[in-house]
């Protein structure tokens, strides 16, 4: 019966995330107070959240636009996305 259960909740979970399948919602708003090749790092007043970039699946923009982990800077206000496995899925500066 516990299989059961078990099984319902982890179907009704896997229908609920359309979107990148390691995501975890983890959605950080703050400000940026690292930047680095390999790793990102956000700053709230709750929380200070370090992340993984990885080229292939990170998304950088900066007001919704297009651009690159170059254009983030060091106290520029952050919104942002992260994975299960620590890399930001996406970074939005604005």
């Amino acid at each position: 019966m516990k299989l059961v259960g078990l099984l319902a909740i982890a179907s009704f979970a896997l229908s609920l995330g359309a979107g990148d399948p390691l995501s975890t919602e983890r959605h950080v708003h703050g400000v940026i107070t690292s930047v680095d090749p390999a790793l990102v790092t956000i700053s709230s007043s709750q929380r200070t959240i370090s992340g993984k970039i990885d080229p292939a699946r990170t998304k950088v923009t900066i007001h919704g636009k297009p651009a690159t982990l170059a254009d983030l800077k060091v106290t520029a206000h952050a919104k942002a996305e992260l994975c299960l496995d620590d890399v930001w899925v996406s970074i939005d500066a604005h």
